[in-house]
């Protein structure tokens, strides 16, 4: 059975209590992914550092991360 899950590297730019903003690249656009929809590791990055998103293939393709 094949996993829907993924793993990538992304750039932390801030969170709320429902959401993250990360960016693909440094100069890269926001984007913003609901918390109940991914996971990042680790939990409490600063901005700027590269982080392990962890989500669904169908909220990765819907912001434009794979």
């Amino acid at each position: 059975m094949k996993s829907n899950i993924h793993d990538i590297e992304v750039q932390y730019q801030h969170q709320t209590d429902a959401a993250v903003c990360v960016r693909e690249t440094e100069d890269g656009d926001d984007i913003w992914l609901p918390k109940s929809r991914c996971e990042i590791y680790p939990q409490t990055p600063v901005r700027g550092q590269y982080v392990t998103l962890t989500s669904d293939e169908a909220t990765m393709t819907e912001k434009g991360l794979v």
